[in-house]
């Protein structure tokens, strides 16, 4: 599964923000500051998404 994929999937679980930071550190061996990265890549394609429509 992508990480985007992952993100996606714990939010619509309706997991905190830093529940999903620290899954998605232990599931891809990713540093802090790279899943928040992904984190923030998952939310502007969210916001991105929610202006199109």
């Amino acid at each position: 599964m992508d990480v985007l994929d992952f993100i996606h999937d714990k939010f619509s679980q309706d997991r905190a923000i830093g529940t999903v930071l620290h899954l998605v550190i232990e599931h891809y061996d990713l540093s802090a500051e790279e899943a928040q990265n992904k984190i923030d890549e998952y939310f502007e394609i969210v916001e991105a998404m929610d202006h199109q429509n």
